[in-house]
């Protein structure tokens, strides 16, 4: 059987249904998201809107997740489009736009299409700020040939706070968490190229997640922003 998480990532205790808002920079231009997620059983609808910058104010990306029927479906959509459009499987490994946070690091359980690694292929993490954790990777799908997924799971918490995407050996990108929670999701996370050495690019969380109605996850993405913004009065909507 396949390894899977002891817990999803992104949790807030005992929310089922929050939010919360993350700020970065990109040289001297904010960046600003809202993310929030519904929890239902084994699936999660995870949400991320673009706030800042005002070129892609209004995009938003939506992750469905059926852990028990090994169902994943990334959907995007920028003011440019005419409707939301799927995310094909070879690109669910890629990155949100003008980051290197990848779609696989907003979801609450390993993506479906990574298959095991054989048991004499070493999982390194040696690169992370996570000496004590337990390291495991998965080799990519068919549609991403020589693509490994490689990640460090907390024992304490039983999450991922680490993960490197390689493509034929050679790493693409490196996510890892830099400071933990509270509550249970992390307060700063850096993300960056293959060299671990150089500078990560940090996202840093907005405060405690609020609890919002489950509902507002099933209209429009204007419901989703006035219901995080009446618990987040930073993150509402201008008027």
């Amino acid at each position: 059987m396949p390894e899977v998480p002891e817990r999803p990532f992104l949790t807030a205790g005992t929310l089922t249904s929050f939010a919360f808002g993350v700020e970065s920079a990109l040289g001297r231009r904010p960046l600003r998201y809202l993310v929030a997620r519904r929890f239902a059983g084994e699936t999660a609808l995870t949400c991320l809107l673009v706030l800042e910058p005002d070129q892609l104010a209004g995009t938003y990306v939506t992750i469905r997740e059926d852990r028990a029927n090994a169902d994943c479906q990334v959907w995007t959509y920028v003011p440019t489009m005419r409707r939301a459009v799927r995310i094909v499987e070879r690109h669910v490994f890629g990155c949100l736009p003008l980051t290197r946070v990848g779609y696989l690091d907003l979801m609450a359980w390993r993506h479906p299409a990574l298959g095991d690694v054989p048991e004499d292929r070493e999982a390194d993490v040696s690169w992370s700020g996570w000496p004590g954790a337990r390291a495991r990777c998965y080799l990519g799908p068919a549609s991403m040939p020589g693509l490994t997924v490689t990640e460090a799971v907390d024992p304490a918490s039983g999450t991922v706070v680490a993960r490197s995407v390689d493509r034929r050996g050679v790493p693409e990108r490196r996510w890892q968490v830099l400071e933990p929670g509270p509550p249970e999701l992390p307060a700063r996370i850096g993300v960056g190229g293959p060299d671990a050495r150089a500078s990560a690019t940090e996202f840093r969380r907005l405060g405690d997640p609020v609890e919002i109605p489950e509902g507002v996850f099933d209209e429009e993405p204007r419901a989703l922003w006035d219901a995080v913004g009446r618990g987040i009065p930073t993150l509402a909507p201008a008027r």
